[in-house]
This record gives structure tokens, sequence and C-alpha cells, in this order.
């Protein structure tokens, strides 16, 4: 509860010191582990986002609930309070921002995200029933490690709750529908920006002023006491007398990566002690974004942008410059000192030294050489791995992934017809995300959304085939998040065209026809073995030599390699997903990139390929 601004726990005045750390990015086997080392990081707490699209990828049918329940058994059996933020809206850098793609499909004239429209809350309410009703019985007070709950996710930055009715009904819904089933006996918050000239006005995020049921907090970077306290000023003045414990929702302890950055995001030690060494100074309560940021497995990942020209999508590490690596292991910062040290060390300072014990460290492997001897090629194979045929109408634009309502993965269309030769402009509107062009089976160029513009000379022929990546959708802004996927143009040269949905699901990937044969032209599979002796420890596959595309491991989709491109050079691969024996390994690579090796390492690269290639075609 919340009394004489100030957390009470148990009668007394507590002090919460959270982290964030995302379920569905850390494999399950590792949860424990990683809240373990939070706790010696000095954390009391454990910061949660849940992924609406991660439990309903398709409409009404709810999977992997029990992930949230379990998640929430360990922190409760390892002592950690919870801050739950259930969304709907996430961001997280996750695709869509957490929002089933479902909601754009054209079966849905008119929706509108994240207001008080129609379609939209009845698709939120059926599922926060159905999420709220399994975590019910999880709030502290019902001897659970809920402590607070999150109502949506910086709307500030989204919405005006000052000037739209429909964006203060729909906080308001959320609210309402959250203390049906949680009561009034846990600390409802909202979160907005809270930095600087540009920080978002907590009325825009909230209509909640004054109101003693929900705390209004702030978000912001690492910095100084004197910006701190101005945001704390703020977040007082918005929040009713009494109800404004200082509580910094999300402390950007790091930052995210996109493909073609430099390099991975990094700060310095420096920066991390000085920054939360200013935050425990003011005797605030925190959560660190991230604690320990983990993977975008599969075709998870995020984006940012807009809907003209630019377009960022995320490395598939979220590494994050978290104190607690991707691997597990004390950070380094660009200074070459210890993140984890500096944030327990700024911690201490005012909490004294943890008496909780870090883990030993996970063991690491490189286990050599995994030659690729198998292949199937992507044309070859289309009739395998298709899940829609769907003809495309007569003089209108090519069908997008939501109206062939297909989420993730990759779209083919395909034409059969003469054309002359001709020079096809792509520009950043129409290739959403990425679209590789063949003619007669020939890949002849490349346009990637940020860099169009994009010209490709194509000469006549019989066919066309225009493949098309989803890079994953924006998960932030407005309106940017009503991010279609596909080529969204009429067909570029005529002739009687049709659209592949490739959703490229581990089971079909699995059950590709593999052949010792010399695949045929286009984006080609190839499958090879990774054999270890005794208990499996975590690894990394480095990509060297290959151009871009997915790696599966025992059917789990590691995550998107861009090897031209970086800063991104090597796949993440955790133990729990290997086993002792041969374990099947399967890369597609959109280039038919003519490697048929890759290597285990020990360790992360993320310097540029030392490698030379012409990168034209594949950036």
């Amino acid at each position: 509860i919340i009394a004489n601004d100030t957390f009470i726990k148990d009668g007394q005045p507590f002090n919460l010191r959270s982290g964030s750390l995302h379920y569905f990015r850390v494999p399950k086997p590792y949860w424990r582990d990683r809240m373990q080392r939070m706790k010696a990081l000095g954390l009391n707490g454990v910061t949660a986002y849940v992924a609406w699209n991660y439990h309903e990828a398709t409409e009404g049918v709810y999977t992997d609930l029990s992930d949230v329940t379990e998640f929430l058994d360990v922190a409760k059996s390892e002592g950690m309070l919870v801050v739950l933020r259930p969304g709907p809206y996430i961001c997280a850098e996750w695709e869509f921002g957490g929002l089933p793609a479902w909601l754009l499909w054209n079966d849905k004239p008119g929706l509108k995200l994240r207001t008080h429209e129609l379609q939209y809350m009845s698709a939120v309410e059926r599922w926060l029933r159905v999420l709220y009703k399994k975590l019910e019985s999880y709030t502290y007070s019902r001897d659970g490690p809920v402590a607070i709950i999150q109502i949506e996710n910086e709307y500030g930055s989204f919405g005006n709750c000052n000037e739209n009715p429909l964006d203060a009904a729909y906080m308001q819904s959320l609210l309402n529908l959250a203390t049906q089933y949680f009561g009034q006996d846990v600390v409802y918050t909202t979160i907005d920006g809270g930095e600087g000239e540009s920080a978002a006005d907590l009325g825009w995020g909230s209509p909640f002023r004054g109101d003693a049921r929900v705390l209004a907090t702030v978000d912001g970077a690492l910095s100084s006491s004197d910006s701190y306290a101005k945001a704390f000023q703020r977040q007082k003045e918005f929040n009713a007398p009494g109800h404004s414990p200082k509580m910094w929702s999300e402390l950007w302890v790091g930052w995210f990566t996109v493909w073609l950055d430099a390099v991975a995001a990094n700060k310095t030690a420096a920066e991390f002690r000085h920054g939360v060494r200013a935050m425990v100074d003011e005797e605030a309560s925190f959560s660190l974004y991230m604690a320990h940021g983990g993977t975008n497995l599969g075709f998870w990942s995020g984006a940012n942008g807009d809907q003209m020209q630019q377009y960022s999508p995320d490395i598939t590490s979220y590494d994050y410059s978290s104190p607690i690596s991707e691997g597990g292991d004390h950070n380094i910062g660009s200074d070459g000192g210890d993140l984890f040290l500096a944030v327990q060390e700024a911690i201490a300072s005012s909490h004294g030294w943890q008496s909780f014990q870090e883990p030993k460290a996970i063991e690491k492997a490189a286990y050599g050489k995994v030659d690729l001897t198998e292949s199937a090629d992507l044309f070859s194979n289309l009739h395998f791995l298709s899940t829609c045929n769907v003809p495309a109408a007569l003089g209108s634009r090519l069908p997008s992934f939501e109206d062939l309502r297909h989420n993730y993965g990759l779209v083919l269309y395909r034409s059969t017809g003469d054309f002359a030769a001709l020079a096809l402009n792509i520009t950043a509107q129409i290739a959403h995300d990425r679209v590789q062009v063949f003619v007669d089976g020939n890949e002849v160029g490349t346009a990637y959304r940020p860099q169009c513009p994009t010209t490709i000379h194509a000469p006549a022929g019989k066919s066309m085939d225009l493949l098309v990546e989803n890079m994953g959708r924006i998960n932030y802004g407005n309106p940017s998040m009503y991010d279609y996927k596909g080529y969204l143009a009429p067909p570029p040269v005529p002739g009687d065209w049709t659209a592949h949905c490739l959703p490229l699901t581990s089971k079909q990937v699995s059950e590709l026809s593999f052949t010792d044969a010399a695949p045929g032209h286009g984006p080609v599979f190839r499958r090879g073995r990774l054999s270890i002796s005794g208990e499996p420890a975590d690894t990394w596959l480095d990509m060297q030599g290959f151009t871009k595309g997915y790696v599966w491991v025992n059917g789990v989709n590691l995550g998107r390699y861009w090897e031209p491109s970086g800063p991104q050079h090597t796949l993440y691969l955790p133990a729990p997903y290997l086993k002792s024996g041969d374990n099947e390994v399967i890369v597609f690579d959109l280039h038919h990139s003519q490697a048929t090796s890759l290597e285990s390492v020990a360790g992360p690269r993320f310097q540029q390929p030392s490698w030379s290639t012409t990168t034209a075609l594949y950036v």
C-alpha cells in the first residue's frame, strides 16, 4: 500500500529495487538463475511484461499461459516481489509492441489501436479476462508475489487523455477491468517519460490526476540527481496528496541495437555507477530496464520507425547492455568496466551488500565446426512450405500479409507470363520490409525499406518472384504502429500473380526433404548435426560466410542473422535447447550462400565482419 508518499510492506516503509526480466526472452530453465543473479545485484523485485501476441497468436486460441504463472511461482520462491505489466501494449522492442498481428486483418475494418474503439476493446477485454482469471490469486495480499500492476504502457507517447475522451475512457476501462479481478489491495500504476524538455505530460498518459487509486510513475535514462528530482516533482504534483512515493518504473541502464548499427549499444561502467547511485541517493524506488535482456527468438523482434522512410528493426540479441548479459555473465561496458559490479556497488552504497551470493557462472563451450551436408531449396519445396496460394486480383495491389491472414515469416509473390526488361522502382512505402526480386529463378536485386527508393534493373523474362520478409512490426509510436507487411503496390509486371504464405514453422522446416545433392537456385536450407558428448553447455553459432536468414536447432528458431550488415554475427544457443548426442541444425539462407559449415564458439561476436563480400545484394 501507499501512505505518506511511501510504499508500505508488512506495516513497514519499503524501498522497491526491481529489474526487468522477460520470461518470453529467456529459456524457462534459466528463469531462476537470472532472478538469483538479480538478487545478488541488490534487487528485491522483478518487473515482468506479459506479451499478448505470444499467447494469442491465433485469435481466440490461448497458449502457454502457464509460462506466466510458472514465472511468478519462481519469483515468489526467490522472495522477489513482482511489478506486473500486462499491457495490452508493452513496446519492449517486441513484434508490434506485444499486440497480435490479427488486429490488422481486413476482417476488422476501422479498428483503432490503443483507444476506446469497439473492436479493439472487445479483443482486449476478452484476452485480459482470460489472463486475469489465471493471475487473480497471485497478488501479494493473496499470498502471491505481485505487488504492483501497471495499466497500459507509456500511453502518453501514443494517446492523449487530456484532449481525447476516448483515450481517457480506454485507460479507465483497463483500470476497471483489473480491479474486477485484483481488487484494491494492489498498487496500480501508469508510466510515462520523465526526462528533459521532451518528457511526455503525465496527463497525456493518465486520466487519473489526483486519483489515489492509481500512482503515475516516470521513466528515462541514467542521469543525475537533479534530473531525477525534477521528474519526481512532476510526479508528485500529478498524483494524489500523500500518494506519490518516488517511483522510476524504467531506469534505462542500456539500450537496444538495430541492424546496420556500427556497434552494439553499450554504456560505460562509470555511467552505470553514477546514474544508479544518483537514483539510490534519491531514496527512490526504481526498476532497471533491463536487468537481463535475453533473446528475440524466432520472428519476435520488433522495430522502430514510421510510415515514411524510417525503419530500424531490432537485432536478435536483446542483450541491451544490461548488467547481466544475454549469456548470464557480467556485462562489460564500453570503458572496459564491469557493469554488474557498477550497479551492485551503487545499490550497496545505501542499502548494504547482499548476503545472497551470485550463482556460479553457467558453463560455455566451443563445439567447433558443424558441417551442413544436406540441403533443400525454397522454390522446389514451395508446395510443402506454403500455407496459402492466393491469386492476386487483376488491376489491384498485391495482397498484404494481413490480407492473407498471415502474421510472421515471409510471403512469396509469383507471376507467370512474359514481360519485357524494366527498371523496377521500389519505395519505402512499397517494401515492407525487404524485397528480393527474382527473374526466371535468378536473383536480380534487393530493396530494403529504410534504404529505398531503390531501382532494380530486371531483364526480360517468363516469371518473376518477389520474396518479402517481415522484419518486425513497429512497436512504438502513433500512427507508426499501423505497420502492414508485404509488397504494398500493384504487380510490377503483367502476368498471373499468386501469393504464397511462408510461416516457416519449426515443424515445416524439420520435415523438409533434405538431400545430399546440390540445391537449385534461390534461398536454400542446409542441415547438419552438432554432436555433443556429455552435458551440454551454452554456446554461440558464428554465421561467418553466410548472408541473411534464420537458424533452427532441435526445432527452436534461434532468430535472424544478417552477417554482412551486423553488428551481431553470432546467435546465442543456450544449453536447454541442446542435448547429449546429435543436435539438428538447420540454416535458411536467403541469398543461397555457398557456405556449407558454421562454427560453434564460446562467446558472442559483435564486431564488423572480417571476410570480404559484395554486400549490395545482401544489404
